[in-house]
């Protein structure tokens, strides 16, 4: 982390100000090594230059495996001239209304960063970002960002944030909220770090997508019953199965008298994603079929848990039923 980041930044169980201790640090500022501590002597360690706030990864384990595995699979330098080429960035912009190509240096927080491709979209855009996650995903975040003084990657649980109310001027959660025990609080926590009139952007799964497919269900809870066996190992095969062998088979059943037939066994029993890039394609199988929560949700849901956050103004982009935009009051 830099140091220019303290400010931000607060104990999650107190919310004292912390003082940093560096131990390891980078010409440029950048704190590789050290620790954070409370006046009432709380300490969180720095770890290769990533804050911890958390000790495990909790429920989120297959989050670090997945974007460890596949880490830039998603970011737009990857996808020069492929099939996905603009999507992160065409995503980023319609969920959370901004299509500004200058933030003017501005801050914004990530609620579930992953391994990194939206704070790029933040980056590119002039931005300042701060990414948290509680899974080992930072690891994948902090290598590709290494050193940048414009990013902070912190270890931590989006629903005991460690950072200061009304801080940001700005923040998204993005596909997350949907894995916690607590969406709603994960929303008002996040709320919370937001200034006065900034921005507050929210994308879940609908209940009628395809993560409530009966056979997205029935892959989750089987991997989820085999992991202390196999770890991921048949999820990733499933993946690769998936994503390289149904996909173009259902492809021509769906232009068939057999559509039906295809239908029937996607939603059921086979799951299938018809994504163009077939690298896409194995990794959101992967994220759809190990996740230990999710949960899946109305605009209606949605729309109470940013009004009781205090968001107002609420649009709608036209990124599937629950994604939704608001200014907090």
């Amino acid at each position: 982390m830099h140091q220019k980041f303290l400010p931000y930044l607060c104990c999650p169980e107190t919310k004292e100000p912390l003082e940093l201790v560096a131990e390891e640090i980078e010409p440029n500022g950048f704190v590789n090594k050290g620790f954070l501590r409370t006046p009432s002597g709380r300490e969180y360690v720095i770890v290769r230059g990533i804050p911890r706030f958390v000790s495990s990864e909790n429920y989120v384990g297959s989050f670090g495996f997945e974007w460890k595995r596949w880490p830039r699979v998603q970011f737009e330098s990857e996808n020069v001239g492929r099939p996905m080429e603009g999507h992160t960035t065409k995503m980023w912009e319609i969920i959370t209304g901004n299509k500004t190509q200058d933030f003017g240096r501005q801050t914004l927080v990530e609620f579930g960063c992953g391994s990194g491709r939206f704070l790029d979209v933040v980056l590119r855009k002039n931005g300042i970002a701060i990414g948290i996650d509680m899974s080992m995903a930072v690891e994948a975040a902090r290598k590709n960002f290494e050193n940048n003084p414009d990013v902070l990657i912190v270890q931590g649980d989006i629903l005991k944030h460690p950072f200061r109310s009304d801080s940001f001027d700005g923040g998204y959660t993005i596909g997350v909220l949907h894995h916690t025990p607590m969406p709603e609080s994960g929303l008002a926590a996040l709320v919370n770090t937001v200034k006065h009139g900034g921005w507050v952007a929210c994308a879940v799964y609908h209940k009628r997508g395809f993560y409530a497919y009966p056979s997205v269900a029935r892959f989750r809870k089987f991997n989820n019953w085999i992991k202390p066996y196999f770890g991921y190992s048949l999820a990733v095969l499933y993946s690769y199965f998936s994503a390289y062998f149904l996909t173009p088979i259902f492809r021509l059943l769906r232009k068939s008298w057999l559509r039906q037939v295809a239908h029937f066994l996607e939603k059921r029993w086979l799951p299938c994603l018809y994504i163009p890039d077939v690298h896409w394609r194995v990794l959101d199988m992967f994220d759809g079929i190990t996740p230990a929560i999710a949960s899946t949700h109305t605009r209606a849901e949605v729309i109470i848990w940013m009004e009781g956050a205090g968001c107002r103004d609420l649009t709608f982009p036209n990124w599937g039923d629950t994604a939704i935009t608001g200014i907090k009051d």
